[in-house]
């Protein structure tokens, strides 16, 4: 079977969607675990009555908190692998596309 430019720029192209979803992965997933790791500390600034103080301190800081700053990480780490994974393939995809585009 002969791969012609046509299949070369189906190729390139394939590659560069895969580029633009790895970098949209690089830029949003790691401000998700961001938003995940910072949920309790902005829980606990904002003002709540009296008697309800002492019972979201005790969920958001002690039990929630540690769990969500460490599933935060996960999720920062998750996007920045997963993101630069993505790039890294699609580059070769698409240098194997315009390789395919530019063979006489």
């Amino acid at each position: 079977m002969v791969i012609g430019k046509k299949q070369g720029i189906g190729i390139l192209i394939f590659g560069l969607l895969i580029l633009t979803g790895g970098i949209l992965i690089l830029l949003t997933v790691p401000c998700w675990g961001n938003w995940i790791a910072d949920y309790p500390e902005v829980v606990l600034k904002k003002e709540v009555p009296a008697q309800a103080a002492p019972m979201v301190q005790a969920i958001m800081g002690v039990i929630f908190g540690p769990f969500l700053d460490q599933v935060g990480s996960y999720i920062r780490t998750a996007g920045y692998f997963v993101g630069s994974l993505m790039s890294l393939i699609a580059l070769a995809i698409t240098s194997m596309g315009l390789m395919l585009v530019t063979r006489k």
